[in-house]
C-alpha cells in the first residue's frame, strides 16, 4: 500500500522519503512503489489536520474515496498506521463476513507501507473538499463527542456511509457512498474469498 502524502504532512511527521531510507528499507519501499503504483485500490491519500489542538490525518482511498479520519496521531504511530487503518476497515465492515474475508486477503498482500508525496490533484481536491466540507475544518467532529470521549468510529462511518461523493465521467455528475464503491472493489479484487 502507498500513502501519498501532502508536503505539509510529510513536514510535520518527518516522514522519509524512498530515496531517503536506509538501503535495506529502500529496496522495500521501490518494490511496494512499483508494484502498487497505478492500482487505485491500493492507494491512498494522506492529510494531517488539527482538532482540538490535536494532530490527525485523514486518508482517501484513489479508486472509492473511501475516507478515514485518524486522530491524535504521534509520530511513532506512523510506524502502525497501515494497521490502524486496517482495524477501522475491519470495524466499519463487521457485519458483512465477505468483506472481512476479502479485508483479510487485501492486507495480507499490503503488510507494509510506502510513503511517497502526493501529487494526484483529484485526490488533493477530495482531501480539501472532505475536511472543509463534511468535517467543516474540525468544526463538526464536537458533534460527536459524548461524556468527553470523540467517538471515532461513528464519524468514519458516517463520512463513508451516509455522506455522499461525487463521480463525474464524461461530463455527467453522478452521486455515491464511498462505503459500498470500496466494498464492490475490495470484492471483485480478493473475491473468491
Amino acid at each position: 500500500m502507498i500513502l501519498y502524502a501532502t508536503k505539509k504532512t510529510i513536514e510535520r511527521y518527518k516522514l522519509k522519503m524512498p530515496d531517503e531510507l536506509l538501503p535495506e528499507t529502500l529496496m522495500l519501499a521501490h518494490a511496494i512503489i512499483k508494484r502498487d503504483t497505478g492500482s487505485m485500490l491500493r492507494e491512498w491519500g494522506i492529510k494531517l489536520f488539527y482538532f482540538d489542538g490535536r494532530k490527525c490525518l485523514q486518508a482517501v482511498n484513489f479508486a472509492s474515496k473511501f475516507t478515514l479520519f485518524l486522530f491524535d496521531l504521534k509520530m511513532a504511530d506512523l510506524e502502525n498506521i497501515g494497521t490502524q487503518m486496517a482495524q477501522y476497515m475491519f470495524d466499519l465492515y463487521a457485519d458483512d463476513a465477505e468483506m472481512i474475508r476479502c479485508l483479510i486477503r487485501m492486507i495480507k498482500q499490503d503488510q507494509f507501507v510506502a510513503f511517497a508525496p502526493l501529487k494526484n490533484r483529484n485526490i488533493i481536491s477530495t482531501l480539501n473538499h472532505t475536511q472543509s466540507d463534511y468535517a467543516f475544518d474540525g468544526a463538526r467532529f464536537w458533534d460527536y463527542i459524548e461524556n468527553g470521549i470523540l467517538h471515532t468510529r461513528e464519524i468514519n462511518r458516517d463520512v463513508n456511509f451516509n455522506y455522499l461523493f461525487t463521480y463525474a465521467a464524461v461530463g455527467l455528475k453522478d452521486y455515491y457512498y464511498p462505503a459500498e464503491l470500496f466494498r464492490e472493489l475490495v470484492v471483485k479484487v480478493y473475491g473468491g474469498c
